[in-house]
C-alpha cells in the first residue's frame, strides 16, 4: 500500500477514515531600506544581497479581501440561462473571397439580398496567412427564443477557419432599424442554443458595424426602446454577484502584469462563471482559497497562487489585444453615443443570461477591465478585482451619459492615491474580443498546478547549511536545528516572506527563521523587482509556496497522525444518459459532485428529454494530528444535496453518502435519497470514538471515509501511530 506522507514520523497504530461511494440507481510595510538607504515600496526586512541578487522580505500589498468560510465556496442555485434555436431555410452563398497577411475587404454585392452591401474589413496583420472568407446567409422563418428576441436580418454564416485575428476587424451589416428601436447583433451557437452579444462601433438607420476578432454564424435582434426601457427598470440580471463569483483577491498586478492583471482576473471569473469547470451552481470566491487546500487561510492572499498567477497568465496572452482594443475601439469612439453602450449591456444580459464585460478608459490615459452583471433603473452594476466582494460599485447612466467611474489600473495605486477618473466607458462582451479557448487551456493548467509556468521568471528555494553548502527546501524536510536560513535565489532581483503555521516571521541577525517544536508549515511568499533597478526597486507578486518542515519530536503523548493513504478515487464516465460529471474530493475533510441526466418524459402522446442536474456536496471535521489516551474525538458530518430540471418530472433516486468507521465499526453515516419531487436535503451527524492506551509498534486498522455520490466515489484511510 502506497502511503501520502503528511511529515516524517514513527508508522505504526492506525485509525482508516473511509469515503465510500455508492452509484445512483438510474513586506507590513516595515521599513524596509536597501544597501543605498532607498525606501522600497512594500518592502519588509532589511535587504540581503547574494551574489549580486537582491533578497529580502516584503508584506502584503493592501486592499480589500472578500472573505470565505472553510467550505471554500458557495453552491448556488440560480435560474437557467436562456436557450433557444432558429428555424432557417436553405443557404444561400454570398460571397467567397482570399485575403493576405496584408488584410483588405469582402464585400457583398448581390442587389436585391437583404445582405447586399455588407462589408468585411480585415487590416493588415490580423493573419499572418491568407484566409479565406466565406460569406453565406439562411432566412430566419421562427425561434423561440422569447419575445425580446426580433431577429433583423438573415441569419450570417461567416466562415474563414475559426482562428481569432491577431487584429480587430469589422463587419457593417445591412439593416433596417426603426425610429425608437435598438439594434444588436449576436453570435448564435446551434449547437448549445444560446446567443452572445458582439460589441458595436456604430449604427444608424440602415447598418450596424461590430467588431470580432473571429467569426461564426451572426444575427442582428432588435427591441423597441420603450420596452428596453422597461426591462431595465424592472430588473434585467445575470446573478453574478461579487464576493460568490469574483475572486478573493485583490488585483495588485504581479512581476508578468506590472500595471495590473484587471482583464485577466475578471475575465478568467466570467469564464468560470459561464463554463461551470467544477460543476454546476458551484462558485469561485473562495473555493480555492489557499490553492483549493483546507483550511482556508482569507486573511493571507499570497497564498491563493493558481488564481493570481492564472489571473496573470491571461492578463499576458490578452495584452497586445486589449492594447489595441484601447488603441483602435476606444479612441475610435471617442464622444460616441453612451446611450447604445448601455443598452448593449441590457439587452445582452437579458438575452443571454450572463455578465459582460466592460472596458473603461480615461482621456488622460490607461484603462480598465470590469464585469457588468445586472442593470437596474440608471445603474450598471459593477464587479471590480480592485474591489473584490464589493456589491456597492455602479455606473450610473444619466441624462444620455454613464457618469465617470473611479478606480484605477490596480489597487496598490488607488490604495497610494493615484485612483483614476474614467470617462470613455464602452461594451466588450465576451469572447468577441477575448480568446476563450486560451482561457479554458490556462484552467487546465490551473487545476494541473503549472500556471504560469511558461511567463513567470524561475526559481530556486533553499536551505543554507553554511557558507559553502545549501540544499533545495523540499516538502517533508527535516531539520537537525530550531533554526532554518532559508533562501530564494533567481537570476532576477528577488525578495521573500516567510510564513510559519500561518503567520509571517522575521528572521534573526543571523538570517535565520525559529521553528517549533514538530511540523512546521513553512509559507514562502516570492516577489522580483520588475525595474530590474537597485536605486528604484519596485517589487512583484511571483509565486507562494507551503512546505512541511519537521523540526525534533512531537509534544505529543498518545495516538499521532502518521498518513493519509488516498486507498480509492474514482469518477464515473459519462454516457448516453449523464454527461459533466464531476467529483472533487480531498482527505482535509470535503467533497462535492455534479452531472446532468437526461430522462424521458412521456408527455402530450410522445416521450420528451428532460434534463436534470444534481448537486451534492458534504464535509467532515478535520482529523487531529494528536490523539490523547481515552480522549473522545468527534468529528461532524454533513451533507447536502440539490438538484434542478428544465421541467417538472418524477424521476429518481439520486444518492450520496458519508461513511465514518473507526476499529471495523461503523460509527457515523449520512445517506441521502432523492427524487426530484423531493426538497433539497441538508444532514449533519456527530460521530465519536475514544482510543485507548497503546504502546510502540501498536495499532488499530486505520480511522476510514467513505464518501459516495451519482459522479464518484473515494476512500480515505488516516493512519496513526503511538508515540510515548
Amino acid at each position: 500500500m502506497q502511503r501520502k506522507r503528511l511529515c516524517p514520523r514513527i508508522s505504526a497504530l492506525a485509525f482508516t477514515l473511509l469515503l465510500i461511494a455508492t452509484t445512483t440507481s438510474c513586506g507590513n510595510v516595515d521599513e524596509f531600506v536597501d544597501k543605498a538607504g532607498n525606501v522600497l515600496e512594500d518592502v519588509g526586512d532589511v535587504a540581503k544581497d547574494v551574489g549580486g541578487v537582491v533578497k529580502d522580505a516584503i508584506d502584503e500589498q493592501g486592499g480589500d479581501s472578500a472573505s470565505n468560510d472553510e467550505s471554500g465556496g458557495q453552491t448556488v442555485s440560480r435560474p437557467p440561462r436562456p436557450t433557444g434555436t432558429l428555424e432557417t431555410g436553405s443557404e444561400i452563398p454570398l460571397v467567397s473571397e482570399t485575403l493576405g497577411p496584408s488584410g483588405g475587404a469582402v464585400t457583398v454585392n448581390k442587389t436585391g439580398d437583404p445582405l447586399d452591401g455588407l462589408e468585411i474589413k480585415v487590416p493588415s496583420g490580423a493573419y499572418s496567412t491568407p484566409k479565406q472568407f466565406d460569406v453565406s446567409s439562411k432566412p430566419v422563418e421562427g425561434h423561440d427564443f422569447g419575445e425580446y428576441f426580433t431577429p433583423a436580418t438573415p441569419l450570417i454564416g461567416i466562415e474563414n477557419g475559426g482562428d481569432y485575428s491577431e487584429e480587430f476587424m469589422t463587419v457593417t451589416i445591412p439593416v433596417e432599424v426603426p425610429p425608437d428601436h435598438f439594434a444588436m447583433a449576436f453570435y448564435y451557437d446551434e449547437s448549445a442554443g444560446t446567443l452572445e452579444g458582439i460589441p458595436s462601433t456604430g449604427m444608424d438607420n440602415h447598418s450596424i458595424t461590430i467588431v470580432t476578432r473571429h467569426f461564426c454564424d451572426i444575427i442582428v435582434s432588435i427591441i423597441k426602446g420603450s420596452v428596453l426601457d422597461d426591462l431595465m427598470k424592472s430588473d434585467i440580471d445575470s446573478h453574478f454577484r461579487p464576493g460568490i463569483d469574483d475572486w478573493q483577491f485583490v488585483n495588485n498586478g504581479s512581476y508578468i502584469a506590472k500595471n495590473g492583471h484587471c482583464a485577466g482576473q475578471c475575465l478568467s471569473a466570467l469564464w468560470y462563471f459561464c463554463e461551470q469547470p467544477d460543476g454546476k451552481d458551484l462558485t469561485l470566491n473562495g473555493r480555492y482559497d489557499k490553492n483549493g487546500v483546507k483550511p482556508a487561510t482569507p486573511d493571507l492572499w499570497q497564498d491563493d497562487s493558481y488564481g493570481y498567477r492564472l489571473s496573470s497568465a491571461v492578463q499576458g496572452d490578452l495584452a497586445d489585444v486589449w492594447l489595441k482594443f484601447e488603441n483602435q475601439f476606444f479612441k475610435g469612439l471617442a464622444g460616441a453615443d453612451d446611450e447604445l453602450a448601455f443598452k448593449a449591456f441590457a439587452y445582452a444580459i437579458q438575452l443571454t443570461g450572463e455578465p459582460q464585460v466592460i472596458y473603461v478608459y480615461s482621456s488622460a490615459g490607461g484603462g480598465h477591465a470590469m464585469v457588468v452583471y445586472r442593470v437596474h433603473k440608471d445603474n450598471l452594476y459593477i464587479s471590480d478585482p480592485n474591489y473584490p466582494g464589493n456589491t456597492e460599485r455602479r455606473i450610473r447612466y444619466s441624462n444620455g451619459q454613464l457618469e465617470p467611474y473611479e478606480s484605477g489600473a490596480n489597487r496598490a495605486e488607488i490604495d497610494a492615491g493615484n485612483s483614476t477618473s474614467f470617462d470613455q466607458i464602452g461594451y466588450v462582451a465576451k469572447s468577441a474580443s477575448v480568446g476563450w479557448p486560451t482561457i479554458a487551456a490556462r484552467w487546465s493548467e490551473f487545476k494541473a498546478g503549472t500556471i504560469g509556468d511558461d511567463r513567470f521568471p524561475q526559481y530556486q528555494i533553499d536551505v543554507v547549511i553554511d557558507e559553502n553548502n545549501k540544499e533545495p527546501l523540499v516538502d517533508g524536510y527535516e531539520s537537525e536545528y530550531d533554526k532554518i536560513e532559508i533562501e530564494v535565489n533567481a537570476a532576477f532581483p528577488v525578495v521573500w516572506d516567510i510564513y510559519r503555521n500561518g503567520a509571517k516571521i522575521k528572521r534573526d541577525d543571523n538570517w535565520k527563521y525559529q521553528l517549533e517544536d514538530g511540523n512546521n508549515l513553512i509559507g514562502v511568499a516570492i516577489y522580483g523587482d520588475v525595474n530590474n533597478n537597485p536605486e528604484g526597486r519596485k517589487w512583484k507578486y511571483v509565486d507562494f509556496q507551503y512546505f512541511n518542515v519537521q523540526y525534533g519530536e512531537s509534544e505529543c503523548h498518545g495516538w499521532v497522525l502518521d498518513s493519509i493513504v488516498e486507498k480509492e478515487f474514482v469518477v464515473y464516465d459519462s454516457d448516453e444518459f449523464r454527461s459533466d460529471l464531476v467529483f472533487e474530493a480531498s482527505p482535509d475533510g470535503w467533497y462535492s459532485s455534479s452531472g446532468r441526466w437526461v430522462v424521458s418524459k412521456y408527455d402530450g402522446g410522445e416521450f420528451v428529454d428532460v434534463l436534470v442536474d444534481v448537486t451534492h456536496s458534504g464535509s467532515w471535521t478535520a482529523l487531529p494530528d494528536c490523539i490523547e489516551p481515552n480522549e473522545t474525538v468527534r468529528i461532524e458530518m454533513n451533507c447536502s444535496s440539490s438538484y434542478t430540471t428544465s421541467e417538472p418530472v418524477d424521476w429518481g433516486t439520486m444518492t450520496s453518502h458519508l461513511i465514518l468507521s473507526w476499529n471495523n465499526s461503523e460509527i457515523g453515516r449520512i445517506n441521502h435519497e432523492m427524487f426530484t419531487t423531493d426538497a433539497p436535503q441538508e444532514s449533519t451527524m456527530t460521530a465519536e470514538f475514544t482510543p485507548g492506551e497503546g504502546s510502540p509498534g501498536q495499532y488499530w486498522p486505520p480511522l476510514q471515509i467513505w464518501v459516495g455520490t451519482d459522479s464518484g466515489r473515494a476512500i480515505y484511510e488516516y493512519y496513526y501511530v503511538w508515540q510515548d
